[in-house]
């Protein structure tokens, strides 16, 4: 299929792929709603285009940046990848992703000093991940910290931010889990070949099968748990849980080798409706 990227293509569609084009189309969609949700309203173009030029180059600087460090193993592991391919130079690709990162800070500055900080934050893990945590048992802890971030800079390019997204840390934690599972299913047995010891890798290919879906489901609980202290009822909690439920359900009744896509839209909905569920501060 066209999302595939291990299907032969030409130098431009290799090069899309390069910079992990779902994940972070996803994320900036997901920052794009929450600034939406602070403010009340739908963002104007100009804040929106603000939001995703300083949240999508850091997304794809990231992207590019995990590949450079892993061509090593995708030389044997992925014959695919663009850089192996050589389609584009290490030298270049490690360029292309130090200009990407800067373009999104810069366009975080243009919001202000809060949204800049946390999306350097947010860089920052991502590139903790790349370069090192990925191949630990901490390798869960550069998902979380993203995870948590994204909703503060989405409330801090609008307004303040709100006591109650506090409760996002112990949310976050377990969503970062439970999708950190999903992505690495299908490079378990490739990264133990390479030596890497990341939590999935540890627990292992069949208990990580369930592991992922499980602890997403586990933060659905958790959310239903603190909706009566934080006053959310109503329609759009309702549709997020659901949504995340569904997301588990198909995924462990299809036993899916990639269960990453599916886990990471529904849980997208979970996220964006749990927010919108929050009473108006």
């Amino acid at each position: 299929m066209w999302w595939d990227e291990r299907k032969p293509g030409r130098t431009i569609r290799s090069l899309v792929f390069l910079v992990h084009p779902g994940p972070s189309v996803l994320v900036t969609i997901v920052l794009v709603a929450i600034a939406g949700l602070a403010d009340h309203r739908v963002p104007s173009g100009t804040l929106i285009v603000q939001l995703v030029g300083a949240m999508l180059p850091v997304q794809f600087c990231i992207g590019v940046i995990n590949d450079v460090v892993d061509l090593p193993a995708d030389i044997v592991a992925k014959p695919h990848k663009p850089l192996v391919l050589g389609t584009i130079s290490r030298p270049t690709a490690t360029g292309v992703g130090i200009v990407l990162g800067a373009i999104g800070l810069t366009a975080a500055a243009t919001i202000n000093l809060a949204t800049l900080g946390l999306d350097a934050a947010a860089l920052g893990a991502g590139l903790a991940y790349d370069l090192g945590l990925r191949r630990t048992p901490l390798s869960w802890v550069p998902w979380w910290g993203g995870i948590a971030v994204l909703p503060l800079e989405g409330y801090a390019a609008v307004r303040s931010i709100p006591s109650q997204l506090l409760a996002l840390i112990p949310l976050a934690g377990l969503v970062a889990i439970g999708l950190h599972f999903a992505n690495a299913l299908p490079d378990i047995d490739g990264d133990r070949l390479a030596g890497r010891r990341s939590l999935p890798v540890l627990v292992g290919a069949g208990r990580s099968r369930w592991a992922g879906p499980v602890v997403l489901a586990a933060a659905g609980v958790l959310a239903i748990l603190l909706a009566a202290p934080l006053g959310q009822v109503g329609f759009a909690f309702t549709v997020g849980v659901i949504a995340l439920g569904l997301g588990v359900v198909v995924v462990i009744a299809g036993r899916s080798e990639r269960p990453f896509p599916v886990l990471a839209v529904t849980t997208a909905v979970f996220a964006v409706a749990w927010l919108a569920s929050l009473p108006r501060a």
